[in-house]
């Protein structure tokens, strides 16, 4: 999920107003690592809303990147070692495999779009322009690909919340930041420490070039099936210009 700057500052603000004349006790605590941590006691909720936010959003990006922070935050529900995944060690060995393989195919998309501009071919996307290695290539990603299903566990962390009684389990990133939220029940709060920890440190990218896909869909159902997503995309250009803002957080198709 992303947010243009201007919604997410006139959520922060409605979000604020209501509390503005509010005595909140807030208890802050730094930890080691250098994380600042907010709390507020509410004896009377059986639940706890719990989430962190990492200062990083589009506006970190350049061009030709544009979008990664939107796509990382989609990456971030994959799984890591030990969530995710039948077997950790095979399945580190398949996305290596898939990056390698995909490397291949980025070259040959070179020599595509090479002819390209030299007039040799009308369309790149073409599968009868396509070279017998790159036919072989795109195979194999797909053999690998299909392996690595195999082996996944979907959605086993919402699952693993979910079992224990929470809910919302949910992300989006802005232009300056990501976050990452969910309500636990209120003897869950070890739990939440623990895989949210687990995948700040031991995070896999697992089915990265398949989520890619997710994104671009995505962006098509927000942005270009919308009567004014295209409008409002070109109106933040206008307006930012040479600024980070300039550009969508979901990013732009040809990154």
């Amino acid at each position: 999920m992303f947010r243009t700057p201007g919604r997410a500052a006139a959520a922060a603000l409605c979000a604020l107003a209501p509390l503005s004349a509010q005595d909140i006790p807030i208890t802050e605590r730094t930890l080691p690592n250098g994380m600042r941590v907010l709390m507020v006691e509410r004896h009377d909720e059986p639940s706890i809303s719990c989430g962190w936010v990492a200062r990083v959003g589009s506006a970190d990006e350049r061009p030709g990147i544009t979008g990664i922070a939107h796509l990382f935050e989609h990456m971030m529900f994959k799984g890591t070692k030990v969530i995710g995944t039948r077997d950790a060690k095979r399945d580190a060995e398949l996305n290596a495999l898939q990056d390698r393989t995909m490397a291949g195919i980025r070259t040959e998309l070179d020599t595509l779009r090479e002819r390209l501009r030299r007039g040799e071919i009308a369309d790149i996307n073409d599968p009868k322009v396509r070279s017998p290695r790159h036919l072989q290539l795109l195979a194999e990603l797909d053999r690998l690909v299909q392996e690595q299903r195999g082996l996944i566990v979907k959605d086993e962390l919402d699952k693993v919340y979910k079992q224990a009684g929470a809910t919302g389990l949910n992300a989006n990133t802005t232009s300056d930041r990501t976050f990452y939220h969910i309500d636990v029940p209120a003897n869950k709060l070890e739990l939440w420490a623990w895989l949210e920890a687990d995948r700040l440190r031991n995070a896999v990218f697992r089915e990265f070039y398949s989520e890619r896909d997710v994104v671009l869909e995505e962006r098509r159902m927000r942005v270009e099936a919308t009567p004014t997503g295209k409008v409002q995309e070109t109106f933040s250009a206008l307006i930012w210009q040479a600024h980070p803002y300039s550009w969508p957080v979901i990013g732009w198709p040809s990154d």
